[in-house]
């Protein structure tokens, strides 16, 4: 799936991986990785504001600001993921259950029916939807450019249980999104589709999408 865990866990990857390069290597890594993360923070704090308008304008009294935070490692600060949600509606239906492989290496992917449309700030008309309600699943072989990281963060949820301990993923909220849920999700850009942008559905470079996904049914 593209850009399934984002810019965040993609620089935190490949700068760990740095630590075990040969000593004689003259590159800069220090340098280029404090470049990508001055570059993430900025991207950030652009998007804030028109983020938090549109929320203002458009979202309902329950508006939740995301409060899960990442690090930057050579910044040596912490920052909000800058995403904001409302529930719409509430779980009819609390017996699904997500959960982790046997191994408890990853996810298992359910298969949701739902709802969903897609739209920039700038205008109300999807550039992504389907209104009746089909059958979705994340899993490799469906994997295709509607799917971004904003559908894990909607849909999963924020923790997982290993050994009676939680450990930490990437889903706004406790228990992840379940049958007769309604939620609407604003991302910025990096959780979407980034500096790239998606020209055959018109969505520009650095664009932050809103996301509203109800689940009809979930297995």
């Amino acid at each position: 799936m593209k850009n399934l865990f984002g810019l965040f866990a993609a620089v935190a990857i490949i700068a760990s991986s740095f630590t075990s390069c040969n000593k004689s290597d003259d590159f800069d890594y220090v340098g280029e990785f404090t470049k990508q993360e001055k570059s993430i923070d900025s991207l950030l704090s652009s998007q804030k504001t028109k983020i938090e308008e549109y929320v203002d304008t458009h979202f309902g009294t329950n508006a939740i600001e995301d409060t899960t935070k990442y690090r930057f490692q050579y910044l040596n600060k912490t920052v909000k993921r800058g995403i904001w949600y409302e529930i719409i509606n509430p779980a009819t239906d609390n017996s699904y259950e997500y959960k982790l492989n046997s191994a408890q290496t990853g996810v298992v992917y359910p298969t949701w029916k739902l709802k969903y449309k897609v739209n920039l700030l700038t205008s109300e008309t999807p550039v992504f939807s389907d209104l009746e309600g089909s059958n979705y699943t994340l899993s490799g072989s469906n994997a295709n450019s509607l799917f971004t990281e904003a559908w894990v963060i909607s849909l999963f949820p924020a923790k997982y249980k290993v050994n009676g301990q939680d450990i930490n993923y990437i889903g706004l909220t406790k228990d992840g999104i379940k049958k007769g849920s309604k939620i609407r999700v604003i991302v910025p850009s990096i959780y979407a589709y980034g500096a790239q942008g998606l020209s055959s559905k018109n969505i520009p470079a650095n664009s932050p999408l809103v996301y509203e996904f109800e689940v009809l049914e979930i297995q």
